[in-house]
């Protein structure tokens, strides 16, 4: 379903709004004018991320604004890369030619980059003030920083910079997301802000199986930074 929909956006609203009542034991009727006010602090929201996620983009990838053909073409390349099956949600993005897959789901530095300078830049920041709703770290908030740096990756499509709007109707929530790596956001994040780690039980962490095939992985794949491969890649393409 998109983002935002202001078709759907009284709905939207009013569900939110019935677990707070709930919480706070208290009635609230939602008129339109109450439904107006929330739905533009969400419109808020999603630029707001958009315009922090743009230079983590940037700087991550290496996309750079100039007048030499053979960059513009890099820029081509690797925003076809990362808009190819996903390539932006993993740390390496494999080797096309050779059928190497893409690998490390949701691993890469855009993760921990984003949800800090979003969520968790101090103490009072909303990932730390409402450690409740951050702990596992929402699949929500997860999906928007994605769909954000999809819409600025198209930006460089044509190899130039272009902005782009960051309409509901475009980008979707299309991302699945682990339990354990959200976990691992909320902590690090945590950490960020200085603050304490919040414990968990056994069934809220990953099985040994899982924690065993994503060291495995890790170990064969060089770290968390796909910067190399994806230079790499680039240049057996020609780039």
């Amino acid at each position: 379903m998109p983002i935002w929909d202001r078709i759907d956006s009284s709905v939207l609203v009013k569900e939110p709004g019935k677990e707070a009542c709930s919480c706070y034991e208290m009635e609230m009727r939602f008129n339109g004018e109450i439904i107006q006010m929330i739905t533009q602090r969400t419109l808020h929201l999603t630029s707001e991320v958009k315009a922090k996620v743009r230079p983590l983009i940037e700087n991550i990838y290496g996309f750079k604004s100039t007048n030499q053909e053979s960059i513009k073409c890099r820029n081509c390349k690797l925003a076809r890369q990362l808009k190819d099956k996903f390539g932006l949600c993993y740390w390496d993005l494999g080797d096309k030619k050779n059928n190497v897959p893409h690998s490390g789901l949701f691993r890469s530095k855009l993760n921990q980059q984003a949800a800090n300078l979003l969520w968790y830049r101090n103490k009072k920041d909303e990932g730390i003030i409402f450690d409740k709703f951050f702990s596992l770290f929402p699949m929500p908030a997860l999906a928007l920083v994605y769909t954000a740096a999809e819409c600025c990756i198209d930006e460089w499509s044509d190899g130039e910079w272009v902005d782009i709007s960051f309409s509901s109707g475009d980008y979707r929530e299309d991302h699945g997301i682990l339990d354990g790596i959200l976990m691992e956001l909320n902590n690090n994040g945590r950490s960020h802000a200085k603050v304490d780690l919040i414990d968990v039980g056994d069934g809220d962490c990953l099985s040994d199986d899982e924690i065993n095939k994503a060291i495995q992985e890790y170990q064969q794949g060089g770290g968390a930074d796909g910067s190399d491969e994806v230079e790499s890649d680039l240049e057996s393409e020609g780039g």
